[in-house]
């Protein structure tokens, strides 16, 4: 089949609640999606060509290459891709109110493919052609804005190591001098205790020898 020529992105939702068929497999959610669009609206296939579910993962629905049912009077052209959940909700709600950070992300890489292969394509919603809340908030407003930042862990410090502060000049040189003067006190000192105990010495000597001397020794 020739691939047609794509000139937009319509975003969708497919209105169920957050929990339906929890526990459930993308693929199975995506053939009741179908059986509904087909049984039940009669149509060829399911409308849109690609699903995302609740946790992020990507499905593919009908054929990207064959106009989708999603938008009256504007599927020629048209890719369709559907959130799962947006039951409630409001058009003027924000994104992280009915669906998931995981399908934010999901969607926002899938456009960003979508736009590599078809080029930067507007992205719509369904609510700016119909008066729906589909799919729940605004997408223009949304695809504009960054996607939230992820937290950033701060840089870590490195050990500080304890730094022994170098002394200056006139600091080495008070240090000289104080050295000095204990070298040379301590010479002093040593040169009285070794002069006193000579003097002891020849004193006691001297007396012994007065001592004896009166005995006639």
């Amino acid at each position: 089949m020739t691939m047609r020529k794509i000139t937009e992105i319509i975003v969708h939702c497919t209105a169920t609640r957050a929990d339906w068929w929890a526990g459930k497999r993308t693929s199975e959610k995506v053939r009741e999606i179908k059986r509904w669009h087909v049984q039940d609206r009669g149509w060829s296939d399911i409308g849109y060509h690609f699903l995302i579910d609740r946790d992020g993962t990507v499905a593919k629905g009908r054929d990207i290459a064959r106009d989708g049912a999603h938008v009256q009077g504007h599927n020629k052209g048209t890719i369709g891709i559907s959130l799962f959940g947006g039951h409630g909700s409001a058009e003027t709600d924000k994104f992280g109110q009915n669906f998931t950070p995981q399908q934010d992300a999901a969607l926002r890489k899938l456009i960003g493919d979508l736009h590599g292969q078809f080029g930067k394509v507007p992205v719509t919603g369904h609510n700016q052609y119909a008066a729906k809340a589909c799919p729940g908030f605004n997408v223009p407003a949304w695809f504009g804005a960054k996607a939230a930042p992820k937290p950033v862990a701060p840089p870590k410090t490195p050990a500080q190591r304890e730094v022994t502060p170098k002394p200056s000049q006139a600091g080495k040189d008070r240090i000289s001098f104080v050295q000095g003067v204990v070298t040379a006190a301590s010479l002093a000192l040593a040169a009285w205790v070794t002069n006193a105990t000579r003097a002891i010495a020849e004193g006691w000597h001297d007396f012994w020898v007065w001592a004896f001397s009166g005995f006639g020794l």
